[in-house]
């Protein structure tokens, strides 16, 4: 008896794992005036992506990550398949804004480019409020009238559960293959 018990809980245990959401937060920082990006993505408590990108003088893009568990070769094929499929079943939570931004010594710039700033947030927060339901906003936008800055600091926490990840690797894999039959038939 106890043995079934035993086996009984941790079916359950593992069941629920498999179907309850968890959550994953992708968060960053955009300073606009020195083009620069610093991006962190976070599954529970592990960090998957981490870095920074900035464009040098040429106006490339040189990237500098500190974790990143993706490789080089995979098939764009598949990840663009693949992101599809997972931005249909992720469900947004919670949404943190800031902005911070202003030009030195002019006033109406600034208060222009907050105005717009916040014109365009609260445009996303009704999209996503149709889309998604109990979405949380919470913004700041400062303008600064002293120094010259465009800085955008987000935190954006996503749930998706384990069912819903290999659901879409699967939809993902089957359409790529599909794919790539069409493409060596012609």
């Amino acid at each position: 008896m106890k043995n079934l018990l035993i086996v009984f809980f941790v079916v359950i245990f593992l069941l629920m794992l498999f179907l309850f959401p968890f959550k994953i937060r992708m968060a960053g920082h955009l300073n606009l005036i020195e083009m620069k990006v610093f991006y962190c993505f976070k599954i529970l408590f592990f960090k998957l992506l981490c870095g920074m990108a900035e464009v040098d003088g040429f106006g490339k893009i040189q990237y500098k990550n500190s974790n990143n568990i993706f490789d080089e070769d995979i098939d764009k094929d598949f990840a663009g398949n693949f992101a599809k499929e997972i931005l249909s079943e992720l469900n947004v939570k919670k949404i943190e804004l800031f902005f911070t931004g202003g030009l030195e010594e002019d006033s109406y710039s600034s208060a222009l480019i907050c105005g717009s700033v916040s014109s365009i947030v609260y445009g996303l927060y009704g999209y996503l409020s149709q889309q998604y339901k109990n979405v949380k906003l919470y913004e700041d936008i400062t303008p600064t009238f002293e120094e010259s800055n465009l800085e955008l600091t987000f935190d954006v926490v996503i749930s998706v559960s384990m069912f819903q990840i290999i659901r879409s690797i699967i939809v993902a894999k089957i359409r790529t293959k599909k794919s790539k039959e069409l493409k060596n038939e012609r």
